[in-house]
This record gives structure tokens, sequence and C-alpha cells, in this order.
């Protein structure tokens, strides 16, 4: 698929043409007829179309430009769809977010401002816009958004038509859930608008959609929703340490890891906290209490790899690519803070996960997963998870937990993890993040720009000469 760069320029040529095109690009399309229909995001015109002999170069009529809500001095792609005869400018992809401060025009996004600088900086870069908006910014009977875009290195306001495809990145699981945003999903099926990334994940929910599928059964801790003083009983008769975890907590927030002892039972919290009860019973009322009628599951306690008593996980970032294929983007070991939780919100340290299979312990046996391995489990479970829940997703973090034995286990996975700054791996001694954009930045906007029909195709790898590749090798002979 070919692409025409564009920009929209602020006159107003002296002709009554409102869209000019290279005529070599029109010949490969076949536009022969003087008119076509142009289409931005939901907006569609009918425009006077002819062509120019500048290589390379699209020049828009002001006139078309403000029918069609394309903002000038972004640089577009533009591509022809032979199938609707269609004009299509993009990629156009929409963001939307719980909130923003508009006033705040260099940093409106708090501490994912770094993260949708990054997106938008890059789809720049390439051609295309990011639109960042809130679920009340979109009036859909009129089909226009008034959210927030980025040029010069601030975020203005702009009204702009709905895009081509929606990330959706909502902090709030209350919203998500909420009525109003149950109507908004309908809207975008009816607009036939993609909306990826659709829910927080519940983790009884990733548990029994993945239970029953014989090659991921086997990563998966024991684990049953905490209902009564049975379960609790049956879990910590079968395994001496459990660990209580809420269905739709993140972040390590909430854990309680609970523990048979000759005496009774411990709980213990993250920070430091713990408890001991001679009874079962006792350990129920209290658990009642610290839970406070949210769902929460027991787990199965594992012995996993650490060091000095701290637990460490792995965090593994898989995404869908320029295909529209699962792939592994990146992954980091955390080693945590405390005995409990390893997570980097929580005080956890990063370390590349090779260094962490070499340094942590004890290993019961030779048997010791590869990173590689690792990758593979994500990628595998992250496959089947998206195909047994409803939903468009895009993007899962991951969590896997290795054992003394070598067993790979899965630990969590989010739908929407952490793209704050503090959670960029960093080379030693370097205390910024790299101003070059993040791969997951890169890839996410790849996705996005796939699913707004502007997919990128892999770049070639150079060959290597054969008299030059032959030369070196005598050489280090």
């Amino acid at each position: 698929m070919s692409y025409v760069p564009t920009i929209v320029v602020g006159y107003e040529p002296k002709t009554e043409v409102d869209l000019y095109l290279p005529q070599a690009q029109m010949r490969k399309w076949n536009l022969a007829s003087p008119t076509a229909t142009v289409q931005f995001g939901s907006k569609t015109v009918r425009a006077r179309i002819s062509g120019i002999d500048r290589s390379g170069q699209t020049l828009i009529r002001p006139a078309l430009a403000g029918s069609l809500r394309l903002p000038t001095g972004v640089p577009l792609l533009l591509r022809y769809n032979a199938d609707q005869q269609t004009l299509v400018f993009g990629p156009y992809v929409g963001i939307l977010v719980s909130s923003y401060h508009a006033q705040m025009t260099q940093s409106p996004f708090g501490p994912l401002s770094s993260f949708f600088n990054e997106i938008a900086d890059l789809c720049r870069k390439r051609g295309g816009i990011i639109c960042a908006f809130r679920l009340q910014d979109v009036n859909w009977d009129a089909g226009i958004v008034r959210g927030l875009v980025r040029r010069g290195g601030v975020w203005r306001q702009k009204v702009l038509p709905l895009p081509q495809c929606i990330y959706n990145r909502l902090v709030s699981r209350q919203r998500e859930r909420s009525e109003q945003m149950t109507e908004w999903l309908q809207r975008c099926k009816e607009a036939n608008i993609p909306f990826f990334n659709e829910r927080f994940l519940n983790k009884w929910h990733v548990h029994s959609a993945l239970q029953n599928q014989e090659s991921a059964a086997a990563h998966l801790p024991a684990t049953v929703r905490y209902q009564s003083q049975e379960d609790l009983r049956m879990m910590l008769s079968t395994y001496r340490t459990v660990y209580a975890k809420p269905a739709n907590g993140s972040m390590g927030r909430g854990i309680i890891r609970l523990r048979r002892t000759q005496e009774g039972y411990q709980l213990a919290r993250p920070g430091g906290f713990g408890k001991t009860f001679s009874s079962i019973t006792g350990l129920q009322q209290y658990l009642r209490k610290q839970t406070k009628g949210k769902p929460y599951l027991l787990q199965q306690g594992l012995p996993l790899i650490g060091m000095h008593g701290r637990p460490t996980d792995f965090r593994v970032l898989v995404q869908k690519n320029r295909a529209g294929e699962w792939a592994v983007t990146s992954m980091v070991a955390r080693l945590g803070l405390n005995r409990i939780v390893s997570n980097i919100s929580r005080g956890g340290q990063m370390m590349t996960p090779l260094q962490a299979l070499r340094v942590c312990g004890p290993w019961a046996g030779s048997a010791r997963p590869s990173p590689a391995t690792l990758k593979e489990v994500a990628l595998k479970l992250s496959i089947l998870l998206e195909e047994a829940l409803p939903g468009h997703y895009a993007e899962f973090g991951v969590d896997l937990g290795v054992d003394v034995r070598g067993q790979v286990w899965l630990l969590e996975v989010n739908s929407k993890p952490s793209k704050t700054a503090n959670t960029i791996p960093l080379p030693e001694g370097v205390e910024e993040p790299p101003r070059r954009a993040r791969p997951s930045v890169v890839r996410m906007l790849e996705y996005s720009s796939y699913l707004s029909g502007f997919p990128r195709t892999a770049k070639p790898k150079p060959k290597r000469a054969a008299g030059r590749a032959k030369s070196k090798k005598n050489r280090r002979r």
C-alpha cells in the first residue's frame, strides 16, 4: 500500500480545484475522474481533484480542509481505498482518557504526559495525528470530538471528526463499568470504530478463561474465589502459604499473605505489618474486615526464586504489531522491596531477566528457564487469553514467576500496564528516560496505524555483499 505525505497549507490557491495530487500517484491509483470522495476520520466530502507535477507533494484547498476539519500544520498521509473509491487522510488515532488539564499545555495528563508526548511526537514524525479526549468530549450525533492535539511541543484543544480507531487509557474501573461507558462502546460499534484495550481485567475472569485450556493450565497456580471460611480452611490445609488478592486490584495493592504454622496462622501485608491467629475462625473474622466486602481470590503460594527473601517476578509486555499479530515487545525482572510484592510502584527494583535468572535462587535442581522460554509462555498465554475473553485487546502486561524447580507460573495479567516514566528500564548510570520513543510506544502506534488503515511495512534488512562478508571472515581467521 502506498501513501502520499500531506500537510494542510494556510493559503487559498486561485483555482477551483480542491485537492492536487502527484501525477504519478494518480496514474498508480487509476484516478481519472475530476471528482472523488475524500475522508478524514468519520467525515467525508466530495472534492474536485487534479494532478500536479511536483513529485510527492499534495496541496489541499483550505475550504476542503475546513469541511473535513483537517488541522493545519500537521503532517498526514493519504491513501486510496479502491473498494470504496475514497481518498483517506490519516492515520488518525484517538486516545480515551479519564481526565486532563487543558491549561497545562505541556503536561496535561499528569504522570502519563511523557507517554502521550512520545506517541504524539512519533506519530507526527511518521505522518499522522493523535487526539486525546474524555467520554464527555464526544458528540456522537454531530460526529465530532473536542480533544487535545499536540503541536510545537504543546497540547491544544481542537474540534475534529470521530477518529479511525480508539485506544482505551481510562484509569478508573468504576468509570469503565458505568452505564455511560456501555452506551459509548455501543456507539463505537455502530460507527465501526475499533476500540481496543476494552476493559480492565479481573483476576478471576483471567483464571477462568485459561484454566480449561490444556496448554495454559500448567502455568496457573491453584486459585479459588474467597467466599466463605471453608474456602480459607481448604486452601490453608492444602498449601502452607496462600495469598489473598483483590480480584480487581493492580500494582500489588491489597495483597495479603497467609501462612499456616504449628501455633496457628500468620497474616502479613507489605510494609512489615503482621498478625497471628490461633484459629481459622479468628483469621476469617479479621480477614473479612480487611477485605471490606470486596471480591477477593485465594491463591496458592509459590516457592519463587528471589534474593535475600525478596521475591522476583518477570513483567513481559506483549502487544499486537504492525500486522495485527501478538508479539513480545519487552521483558524486565523485578526484585521486590519486601517479601510479598515485587511491583516497581511498591518500591521494587528492576534488573535484566538474564541477570535475575543467574543471581536469584535458590534452585532445587538444574532445570532453569531461559528468557526465551519466559517470552514464549507470555506470548502463548496472551493469545489464548484474547481468544477466550470477550472484547478487543492489543496489549497485556504478563507477570510471570519462576519457582525453585524451574516451573514458570502466571501471576497476573494487566490489560493497561503502567506507562509512567519510572517504569521504563534504563541502562546503568542513566537517570533520565531516553528521548527516543520506547519500543512499547512504537508498537502501539504501529498497531493503531494498522487499525486506521495505514499499516507500516517492515523495512527490508540490507544485504551484505558476498565479497565483503568473505573478507571479514578471512580477517577473523
